[in-house]
């Protein structure tokens, strides 16, 4: 695994103004420098080849499915003109950052499914009893699918978020129907079926968050 140099990080990191090449947006802490020729193509921890992105647009680089293309795939010299283009921006008009509708920190759809993926976690694991039924979230997943965050995704891990997500449907229906039923019988079954249904769907939120984070993580070591 390679590892570009500290000076060159910083260099880079002060050039862009801790600012995505692609997006633009400020990052913050939530940057990093991808490698523009892949280090599986040989391509070099060097200065020249590093480009500093934010976490969604790194996941975008790599994320590109050529068994079932969509879009065009990021190419280097695409990514080496982008970065030129941005640091140039960079220097010769940094009054663009006092602007008001310059885009600053926001956390991604990817980051902000793995945040809703870990809170509905934690609802799952809550012990059982009445304080269990809390509805799971589907906001942010809503948002990736919108975004077509989700879309461009490895097959394997798009099937593993959607079957998550089935679930997050399958146990807010449960706890709609419960809290709206009026005969005690019936009631009582739904909250049987409910408490079964969270704990089951448990596993595959927790495996669906689980490989979210190796893909991001593994796109920040490429």
């Amino acid at each position: 695994m390679g590892k570009f140099k500290a000076q060159d990080v910083e260099k880079l990191l002060v050039a862009c103004h801790r600012c995505c090449c692609i997006c633009h947006r400020f990052c913050g802490v939530k940057i990093e420098l991808d490698h523009m020729v892949p280090q599986a193509d040989d391509g070099s921890d060097s200065y020249d080849n590093a480009i500093p992105v934010c976490f969604e647009c790194h996941a975008e680089i790599h994320s590109y499915n050529p068994q079932h293309p969509r879009g065009r795939k990021f190419q280097a010299s695409e990514l080496r003109a982008q970065r030129d283009q941005w640091l140039v921006i960079c220097k010769e008009h940094p009054e663009i950052f006092r602007s008001s509708s310059f885009a600053r920190a926001e956390v991604g759809p990817l980051q902000s499914l793995i945040d809703e993926l870990e809170f509905n976690e934690a609802v799952t694991l809550a012990p059982s009893g009445q304080d269990q039924f809390c509805l799971l979230k589907e906001g942010q997943f809503l948002e990736a699918v919108r975004t077509g965050s989700i879309a461009t995704l490895e097959d394997e891990l798009k099937q593993s978020i959607n079957l998550a997500y089935v679930h997050v449907g399958q146990v807010n229906q449960l706890i709609h129907a419960m809290t709206t039923a009026h005969l005690p019988g019936v009631s009582a079954n739904l909250v049987q079926r409910a408490v079964l249904k969270i704990k089951t769907a448990s596993l595959p939120i927790k495996n669906a968050k689980q490989e979210l984070l190796r893909f991001l993580i593994a796109r920040s070591e490429s």
